[in-house]
């Protein structure tokens, strides 16, 4: 006995039918006849070849098979969450940013930077894993660059008073302090990744994203340090995030447009959908593309010929809140489990001089609560292939603290997912 998949997703457009299978990415333009066969689930009438051809592609299947590939990830997610030799690090040198964004959540804060005593208590925190024995390495702030000096101290510490390999190493900075001496750390270093973000084109950008001690315009020297870096460091993936809303989504296509024109294959651009917190911090409430603007945002891509893509892929479940062995270090020698979290007294869960966990609580709902794994619902979602299973942190907030987030993919409202889906054959 065969049934269709609860993967698929039929739909219809004038006079056209079309099948989506998000377990295999599969999308075509189907014959009315099957269409109907298969949103019936009246398998019956198919014949034999093509009853094997649906299931090769995982739009028929066994109804014992039916929770497979849910499973299959469930394994794959707690094997990550519990794997002890994997040690992921992020680190926060400083809090302080040589921008004044006005939307930063590090803005009200108290400036730090790390000393020597983090430095050292840090060495012994890492060789505390002592089954650890890969390490994956990010930096993040505040800005990052502005304690280089600190940052290299740190690498090479590393290098010299801990067993454990750096197999991942990466930084998300403003791009602005990029210079000579950095890029020389970037390469001995051996650095994998780097995030730069951009507030749209230039006049959009130097609203929002300027110096703080003079109010200078940063765009220019960014976009220089960006081509600079990709050039002298070929091997590194330079991901430019584009923060858009309604206003500047044309920004993200003439930004990505520029930049594939370059032809320097190791920059790639993405959007950036910027949410703001509601004033009680219970939901999201945004200027960005949200709602029918996303199948808005879809079409302009085609329109005006950005070749980004909007196909739904494969996407794993989880992020570092939900694994064992990952923390956020602030410079302080704070623990922290989410990036969001950086900076709120509240949500550490312990210190780097301690041997044990200070917030179990937190900790134990972060890690056991708040992914795809422990919503019912999302065990029978046909985007559940495609869907990280959204944010974790939403996923607590809902939970613990009357937080009414919406962690469901975009692509849950159907002709977004449509849309989307419509326009990669249109570019065919």
């Amino acid at each position: 006995m065969l049934t269709t998949s609860i993967y698929n997703h039929l739909f219809k457009q004038g006079n056209h039918c079309y099948l989506f299978n998000s377990r295999n990415s599969f999308f075509a333009e189907i014959p009315k006849g099957l269409y109907e066969i298969i949103d019936n689930n009246d398998l019956r009438q198919l014949d034999e070849n093509t009853l094997c051809e649906l299931t090769e592609k995982g739009i028929v299947t066994k109804p014992s098979s039916r929770y497979n590939f849910y499973n299959e990830e469930k394994v794959r997610f707690l094997s990550r969450t519990y794997d002890k030799e994997t040690l992921v690090l992020v680190l926060v040198p400083s809090t302080s940013c040589n921008f004044a964004c006005p939307y930063c959540f590090e803005e009200k804060k108290r400036p730090k930077i790390v000393d020597i005593t983090f430095i050292d208590n840090l060495i012994k925190f890492i060789n505390d894993h002592t089954s650890a024995k890969h390490l994956h390495l990010t930096w993040y702030g505040g800005e990052p660059l502005l304690a280089f000096k600190q940052m290299s101290e740190i690498y090479d510490r590393i290098g010299k008073d801990c067993k454990i390999k750096i197999i991942n190493h990466s930084i998300v900075t403003n791009g602005y302090l990029i210079d000579n001496n950095v890029i020389d750390f970037f390469k001995r270093a051996n650095l994998n990744h780097i995030q730069i973000t951009l507030d749209g084109c230039e006049e959009n950008h130097n609203k929002t994203r300027f110096l703080k001690a003079n109010h200078s315009d940063t765009y220019n020297k960014i976009v220089s340090n960006i081509l600079k870096t990709a050039k002298e460091l070929p091997s590194i993936s330079v991901n430019v995030r584009v923060n858009i809303n309604k206003n500047n989504s044309d920004d993200f296509i003439y930004l990505h447009n520029y930049f594939e024109k370059l032809e320097q294959p190791n920059i790639h651009v993405y959007p950036g959908l910027i949410e703001e917190p509601t004033i009680d911090g219970k939901a999201y409430c945004t200027s960005c593309i949200t709602g029918e603007d996303v199948g808005k945002f879809y079409n302009s891509l085609k329109e005006k010929k950005c070749n980004y893509p909007s196909y739904p892929g494969y996407s794993s479940k989880g992020c570092m809140m939900q694994r064992l062995n990952s923390y956020i270090i602030g410079p302080e020698g704070e623990i922290y489990k989410c990036w969001e979290d950086v900076s709120n007294e509240d949500k550490i869960i312990g210190y780097i001089t301690e041997k044990e966990i200070r917030n179990k609580p937190l900790f134990y709902r972060y890690l056991n609560d708040t992914s795809a794994f422990s919503d019912e619902k999302c065990r029978d979602c046909n985007l559940f292939p495609v869907c990280s299973g959204g944010c974790g942190q939403q996923r607590y907030r809902n939970l613990y603290e009357n937080g009414r987030f919406n962690v469901c993919h975009e692509y849950q409202k159907m002709e977004h997912l449509e849309t989307a889906l419509l326009n990669s054959i249109q570019k065919q």
